[in-house]
């Protein structure tokens, strides 16, 4: 079956998607969904998830400079500039974009100069198990969805794209499967915003650890890399693709519910250590959970153990959403203790002498640092910030404890490259013509080799609004 032409077609029905179909369809294009799921409530990450916009940990309405200064900071410069310059430009707008419509935001208290908004209403950070069901993202899905149906966007659910169309170069329409036909959708320009590749264990594989069963997808699997894999395919630059967003959770989450998504281990990390199963460290700890998560995910059978002391657990264990102390307990995970740390060893299945130079190295460490052996080496309060700058702490209040612990993704952070105005670059670095893409489906906004983490929820909303704009001005009538 072949439809008619449309001005914009958008493959993806999460926050980018619908964000770009709305805005698309105010400045008077015509615009179709194309959405995998047929169930009206469908898994995406955008759903799945606390609601936070912020841009690497700052506030969404701080000034534009500063914003773009953390972009690069936390990416190490990696990616175009412009990219930054585009979401710290843009953020703020985009916010007020969704409030007109009707979005409402709350903050948490105290917002730590970047929690101020979250959409309201807030619960997914309080609990050990996955809840989004009624809550500020799910809400803000549904809102968007049928606030697009009373514009007049046309949805075709039970659709997954197969391939892209060209003519003379420039991407001309699409092609999709549903219910075992084959259909073409001809449009003007095409947006791929069909979100990562969380769902794809070949691509989990192929570029993130060769031990995909050790590691944890932390959020929802309805990411499978189709938009990236068809944009790759007519000549589309990947960028980024080993990168992803995660943290450290306990290894009993691989085999039992109520561990995700919460707590996290790597503040005990990054004041204790992080070891393997042959007891070595093998990452600083202290650069925080979103690198040793990617770390540890590539380091041998991705396993490890979190050990730390007692001063540790009744400090900064006690931080953070839902916390380790007391949630990884009561919640079934495992948590070893021994009064000494030979005796912890042992239980680890590690030599005590190991483990024992290990602590007595980072007390040794903190000592030359600090220059003075009265200071308070037990901070109980953290500061966190978009590639975790964070302090150990020395090893002396028994009992000591060890946690097993695993790498867990939320969402991958590279894909398509993409230019200012969300337009697909090819690899010889034109733009291909007709093609936006926006969301976890694009790199090069964040990840890089420090794993820069600016936001998932602010990288789709600003460029699914980019990519309308642009491409309502290259619309022929």
């Amino acid at each position: 079956m072949t439809s008619t032409q449309n001005h914009f077609v958008v493959v993806g029905a999460g926050l980018a998607g619908l964000v770009a179909a709305n805005h698309a369809r105010e400045m008077g294009m015509s615009v179709t969904i194309l959405e995998r799921f047929t169930e009206l409530q469908h898994l995406c990450a955008s759903r799945v998830n606390g609601g936070v916009f912020h841009v690497g940990f700052r506030s969404v309405s701080a000034d534009h400079d500063e914003l773009f200064k953390v972009i690069r900071r936390a990416n190490d410069d990696f990616g175009d500039p412009q990219l930054a310059h585009a979401l710290s430009k843009n953020a703020m707008r985009c916010i007020q974009w969704l409030q007109s419509r009707g979005t409402e935001f709350t903050a948490m208290t105290p917002d730590q100069g970047w929690k101020d908004y979250v959409l309201a209403p807030m619960g997914f950070h309080d609990k050990t198990h996955m809840t989004w069901q009624g809550l500020g993202a799910d809400r803000l899905i549904a809102s968007l969805e049928e606030q697009s149906r009373t514009k007049g966007v046309r949805w075709i659910r039970g659709a997954r794209v197969q391939r892209l169309i060209q003519h003379d170069g420039c991407v001309s329409g699409v092609e999709f499967l549903q219910d075992g036909t084959l259909h073409v959708l001809n449009a003007q320009m095409v947006l791929l915003a069909d979100g990562g590749f969380e769902g794809n264990p070949q691509l989990i594989r192929e570029y993130i650890t060769q031990h995909p069963e050790n590691m944890l997808i932390r959020g929802c699997e309805s990411g499978l890399g189709d938009g990236m894999l068809m944009a790759q395919s007519i000549g589309a630059h990947l960028i980024g693709m080993d990168s992803f967003y995660g943290h450290i959770l306990s290894a009993d989450s691989l085999q039992r519910e109520g561990l995700s998504p919460f707590p996290f281990l790597e503040f005990l990390a990054a004041t204790g250590m992080l070891i393997d199963q042959s007891g070595e460290r093998f990452v600083d700890e202290t650069l925080g959970g979103h690198i040793t998560s990617n770390v540890l995910a590539r380091h041998g059978n991705g396993i490890g153990y979190v050990v730390f002391d007692e001063a540790m657990w009744q400090g900064i264990g006690k931080h953070f959403f839902c916390p380790p102390n007391p949630n990884l307990v009561e919640a079934g995970g495992t948590l070893l203790q021994a009064e000494t740390l030979g005796e912890l060893a042992q239980k680890i299945g590690i030599p005590a002498l190991v483990l024992e130079s290990h602590a007595k190295q980072i007390n040794q460490d903190i000592l030359a640092k600090t220059n003075d052996k009265t200071a308070d080496l037990n901070r109980n309060e953290m500061t966190v910030y978009a590639r975790g700058k964070y302090q150990h702490q020395m090893f002396q209040t028994a009992p000591y404890y060890a946690a097993p612990a695993c790498a867990a993704l939320t969402s991958t952070l590279g894909g398509v490259e993409i230019d200012a105005h969300a337009r697909v670059l090819h690899t010889d670095g034109h733009v291909i013509q007709g093609l936006y893409a926006s969301g976890s489906v694009t790199g090069g906004v964040e990840g890089g080799p420090s794993v820069g983490y600016i936001g998932g929820l602010i990288k789709a909303l600003v460029f699914g609004m980019l990519a309308a704009e642009h491409a309502a001005g290259s619309t022929t009538r």
